[in-house]
């Protein structure tokens, strides 16, 4: 069973490597199935039921998905498709603050090599991103961790032990 979602190219290189294994077959137990279940839906009968073609998007198979009927192809509603691509981001950027965070402190490498290694280890397309866009989130992040350490913040767990 075919279904689709639009999704930015280096977000589909990121889902295929990090969370399927090199495939784009999805099964309820993986970290993407989760994430599509609560959207996925039969489509509507007025929905065109031909896939579109294009870079931003993600075709992905569903085979026997946790047994529902699977003769036709799910729908993920546009408000759903908005969802999964607003948390995918979210985690390829925090996957990416991470990464650079650890490269940066053990290694002494530029930024630029930082980024471009964190791409090669999920099979990201150097192509398919926007650098400076990368290196701009990843310094307000960190401006935002700084500020919270020098700011004396203390999570409000802490104090419960």
């Amino acid at each position: 069973m075919t279904t689709y979602i639009h999704l930015k190219p280096a977000l589909q290189e990121f889902v295929v490597c990090a969370y399927l294994h090199g495939t784009h077959n999805v099964s309820a137990g993986d970290t993407f199935g989760k994430l599509i279940k609560p959207w996925l839906t039969l489509p509507p009968k007025n929905h065109n039921v031909i896939i579109p073609e294009g870079k931003d998007i993600f075709v992905f198979e569903l085979p026997n998905y946790e047994n529902k009927n699977t003769e036709y192809n799910f729908y993920i509603s546009p408000k759903g498709e908005k969802y999964i691509s607003i948390m995918l981001n979210e985690i390829f950027l925090t996957h990416m603050y991470i990464h650079l965070d650890n490269i940066l402190q053990r290694m002494n490498k530029e930024i630029k090599e930082a980024i471009y290694d964190y791409c090669y280890s999920y099979n990201i397309s150097f192509e398919n991103i926007n650098y400076e866009s990368l290196k701009k989130s990843y310094y307000r992040y960190r401006q935002k961790k700084n500020k919270k350490k020098s700011s004396g913040f203390v999570p409000v767990m802490s104090l419960l032990l």
